[in-house]
């Protein structure tokens, strides 16, 4: 035996040294750091000890996904801390699932920017300034004329336009000035809209704060707002020339081009508020992923896929007939029959004036119909009440179904509030249309009615956002309640094996 001992030195020496911490209970060492760091207590207390928690626990947390793509079962536990304190447990170069709330909160202040510069669009156009700018600049045209020489450069070309000679012959430098730095904001600020869009968009997602599907929605607003750019140039191009009205008419731009510029304007609104609150609505589930679920699962009762599918509906018929409205604006058209709900001496004009021969170009009158329905002044006006009314009464319809014993039991309280604020802004709406009407279209109610329209669809949009199901945050949150029973089952284990 005595011959094995003067070995012992010197296998010992060759021997690999093992930290102390080797041989150091896991719980102990998770205390030891804890003590060291507090703000690493609170962290990890949600975290499952694993073989890999010694190294991981020293390298810094990454903010960049929330979810991995497939949850392997290391992964699997890490995944419900991960939604509570924005870790990732992707690749960096890949995209989060869940797109950060710094996004939605960006996404709702270029909303509120496209519904000012809606209404202010809406202004100019009411105080005849579209047309003071008789060409399309994008760079150059940022800065307004300097010098007197610049005004009377800008005058001259004012003074060639159709709209002068008709309507404005004995307009002064100064009055030109008014409405000229009224189209000016207009452009100035449509060119904010953009740059605050793009720039912003690019930074998210070359940082990898949104989520792949949310990247490809933002270069589709991005591309909306540059071609709105162009459809704006498109319709005012439409007012500088005298052959698209009759002759000595009054000079205003094209109705179809206005209702276009309207309709884009509307569209990138509604995509920019629909999305910011899909993204503050995935994380208010996400807090809790059972309670979210709960929450999912109570709108996939049938009794509210009637009650879904009609506010959809009716979001579409509120775009529709603030379309329609711009057709009004377009034709001047709410300056005739101005009384309610009358139109001269019955409930619509006569048949003859609502299909009059003079508007049809061809000569076997198959363009009667449509021409009159997009061109005829009385009938436009008449299809604006039509919508109105029909709008007005499916949201008084919406109301009466929500009241509802059956609809009561399953409507979310957050949405029974919704519709309330739907019929609000409804009755509202419908008292500023009759009071511009009456009043022969003043400037501050045309402005208010108009403004009207975006609130109401925005509330529309509001309460879906309440009672829609969103398939991709269900699947995120059936992975985080997986991951979350995961972790509480090794935690037991792991109280067990300690006691």
């Amino acid at each position: 035996m005595a011959s094995f001992r003067a070995p012992v030195p010197m296998f010992r020496s060759l021997a690999p040294r093992v930290a102390k911490d080797f041989f150091t209970c896991r719980q102990c060492l998770q205390n030891q750091r804890n003590a060291v760091n507090p703000f690493r207590a609170r962290f990890f207390t949600s975290l499952p000890l694993s073989n890999s928690s010694r190294i991981n626990s020293r390298l810094p947390v990454k903010k960049a996904n929330i979810f991995p793509s497939s949850l392997r079962s290391k992964q699997l536990s890490t995944v419900t801390a991960a939604v509570e304190h924005g870790t990732s447990t992707k690749a960096a170069s890949s995209f989060p699932d869940v797109t950060s709330k710094s996004v939605a909160y960006w996404l709702l202040g270029s909303a509120v920017s496209v519904f000012g510069i809606v209404v202010f669009g809406g202004l100019t156009r009411l105080t005849e300034s579209g047309l003071s700018i008789t060409e399309w600049r994008p760079v150059t045209g940022s800065l307004p004329p300097m010098n007197a020489e610049d005004w009377e450069s800008e005058f001259a070309k004012y003074r060639s336009s159709p709209e002068f000679k008709l309507l404005n012959p004995h307009m002064t430098l100064d009055e030109f000035k008014s409405i000229y730095y009224m189209e000016w904001i207009h452009r100035l600020w449509g060119r904010f809209v953009g740059l605050s869009f793009v720039l912003p968009a690019a930074y998210f997602v070359v940082k990898k704060k949104v989520s792949k599907p949310m990247a490809l929605r933002l270069a589709g607003i991005a591309g909306l707002i540059g071609f709105q750019g162009f459809i704006g140039w498109w319709m005012v191009k439409s007012g500088l020339k005298d052959d698209l009205f009759a002759p000595g008419s009054h000079p205003r731009v094209s109705q179809y081009r206005l209702t276009a510029h309207l309709a884009a304007a509307f569209t990138c609104y509604v995509a920019m508020l629909w999305n910011g609150l899909a993204i503050l609505r995935t994380h208010r589930l996400l807090k809790d992923p059972q309670a979210g679920i709960d929450t999912l699962n109570a709108l996939r009762d049938p009794k509210l896929s009637v009650f879904r599918k009609s506010v959809a509906g009716l979001a579409l018929l509120v775009f529709t007939t603030a379309m329609s409205g711009a057709l009004v604006a377009g034709l001047d058209a709410g300056l005739i029959y101005n009384e309610f709900p009358w139109m001269g001496n019955g409930l619509t004009p006569p048949k003859s004036e609502l299909f009059d021969a003079h508007y049809s170009r061809l000569s076997d009158r198959s363009d009667l119909w449509w021409r009159n329905i997009l061109e005829n002044p009385s009938l436009v006006q008449l299809d604006h009440r039509i919508l109105a009314m029909t709008t007005f009464s499916s949201i008084m319809a919406l109301w009466a179904y929500s009241k509802t014993p059956a609809m009561k039991r399953v409507l979310p309280p957050a949405a029974r509030k919704g519709v309330h604020g739907v019929v609000a802004f409804a009755v509202m709406q419908v008292t500023l249309g009759i009071s511009t009407l009456l009043y022969l279209v003043p400037t501050h109610l045309a402005s208010a009615h108009q403004a009207g329209s975006l609130f109401l669809l925005s509330w529309v949009l509001v309460l879906g956002s309440r009672i829609w199901h969103p398939s991709r945050t269900a699947r995120l949150l059936q992975m985080a309640a997986k991951a979350r029973s995961q972790q509480l089952s090794r935690s037991a284990v792991n109280a067990a094996n300690k006691s």
